[in-house]
């Protein structure tokens, strides 16, 4: 791999955990409403997505281990600020299809079961889509729009171009696009 690859890689982890970090202190520091439910299942589903790449033949995935980190640290953040937690039926319906998922995706092959992830992951953020789409928060657009960039970057800098190296970031580009969207209509 040429350098401007493994710099673009790492890149991507540094901004994959920087921005989600400095919006984790933010949360906390503010008190910025965030669903509870939606960061739980972002924990779990990174957790899973990191051992699902890893299998599936990425020995770097510098960004995976990036989101896992930093989206421990929102939680943390959303549950010491005391964000509002509320379970409803858009969480319910979230977790019932994320469990589906994420059951269909361990007993696939892994290159297979990463579509499966891509979709469990989608789905796990309804419940903050639906939040966005009833009050759009334009102060966390540029969350969104770094986590675009910092995909675009592994995409660039990823070993090989196949399902184990770019189909999360391909996957999180279109939802993160569609957040930003929320945010500033």
């Amino acid at each position: 791999m040429d350098r401007s690859k493994q710099y673009a890689n790492w890149a991507s982890g540094i901004l994959g955990f920087a921005a989600p970090t400095y919006f984790a202190w933010t949360i906390y520091q503010t008190g910025v409403p965030q669903n509870v439910a939606t960061w739980g299942m972002t924990v779990l589903l990174d957790a899973l997505g990191l051992f699902l790449v890893i299998r599936g033949g990425n020995k770097l995935p510098l960004l995976q281990i990036a989101w896992l980190s930093a989206a421990c640290l929102i939680l943390i953040a959303i549950l010491a600020g005391r964000s509002p937690w509320h379970w409803g039926i858009v969480e319910s319906a979230s977790l019932v299809l994320c469990f589906i998922a994420v059951v269909l995706w361990l007993t696939l092959s892994a290159e297979i079961a990463i579509f499966a992830f891509v979709i469990a992951f989608i789905v796990a953020t309804v419940p903050l889509i639906v939040d966005y789409w009833h009050t759009p928060q334009s102060s966390t657009t540029w969350l969104w729009l770094v986590t675009i960039v910092s995909c675009a970057l592994s995409i660039y800098g990823a070993k090989k171009q196949d399902v184990a190296h770019t189909a999360v970031p391909w996957g999180a580009i279109a939802l993160n696009s569609f957040i930003a969207f929320l945010c500033v209509r």
